[in-house]
């Protein structure tokens, strides 16, 4: 049975998210389990080689250096193989990424590291005492399929490409734009301009609160996928462009709006 969670953001727009099932979950630490076991293969016949040809020319100390080493690499691929690539790579592994879930804050933010390595240092508790025993366990009985990890960092897995934006009480499915629409951002850079002069005499009706929406997604929107983040950013612009006295019509550009809604709040109001 499908289930969803709805989280609403700093920007106070609600995103639904399709969370990520045992199964779906099942299948991605298949994969990566068996991406690791193949790593580790190559790791091992690397290391009988190396020792080989050591042993060969009898350099035993040395040979020692290299299991020290070999045992090293062994602990760092299989403790840092997760950390990894749910850290640098948008909280997905390639066993998530096959799988279409991903990691993802329980505050609807991409993963940071330090979730990344809370979620991992947890990942000992969860595979007692065998198999993922806890972890399973855990996540059948959650609401939300969260596992130990899930908990103590603050994470939730859902899946990719499920995103809903929900604004004036209705929720509307957000499909990838295609790649001649999507604006990239040196592109949305190139078409920055100064606010209208008619919104500036309201200027003083935009809140630190405002501000502080606008530079907080200006901030985090590079860790959105675009399906979310343009949404998010016509959302916001919409609601403070209201506070300008423009209409949405004015607005060609909603993230080169809120940049340059950001820089001239900066302007006048802190400097």
């Amino acid at each position: 049975m499908t289930r969803e969670i709805t989280i609403v953001t700093p920007e106070h727009v609600e995103l639904t998210f399709e969370l990520a099932g045992i199964g779906s979950r099942f299948v991605a630490i298949l994969l990566d389990t068996l991406l690791q076991a193949a790593a580790l293969v190559v790791l091992f016949l690397i290391f009988a080689l190396t020792v080989g040809s050591l042993a060969s020319i009898r350099l035993g100390e040395l040979s020692s250096w290299i299991i020290a080493v070999f045992a090293l690499l062994l602990s760092s691929l299989w403790g840092g193989y997760f950390l990894f690539f749910e850290a640098a790579r948008n909280g997905q592994t390639p066993g998530k990424k096959a799988a279409r879930i991903r990691v993802i804050r329980d505050t609807g933010h991409p993963i940071d590291f330090r979730a990344a390595l809370l979620r991992n240092v947890m990942r000992v508790v969860d595979s007692l005492p065998s198999a993922y025993g806890v972890g399973f366990v855990t996540m059948f009985l959650s609401p939300q399929y969260r596992r130990l990890g899930d908990y103590v960092a603050g994470t939730l897995v859902v899946r990719t490409g499920r995103q809903h934006e929900v604004a004036g009480g209705s929720a509307t499915a957000l499909r990838e734009p295609s790649p001649s629409s999507a604006p990239t951002d040196s592109q949305a850079s190139e078409r920055v301009s100064a606010l209208p002069d008619k919104a500036l005499p309201y200027l003083n009706m935009i809140t630190r609160d405002d501000y502080r929406a606008v530079r907080h997604f200006l901030d985090r929107r590079s860790g959105f996928e675009e399906a979310v983040a343009h949404p998010l950013a016509q959302k916001l612009a919409g609601l403070l462009a209201a506070k300008l006295q423009l209409s949405p019509a004015e607005i060609d550009d909603p993230v080169a709006f809120l940049e340059s809604l950001g820089r001239e709040w900066e302007r006048r109001m802190i400097h």
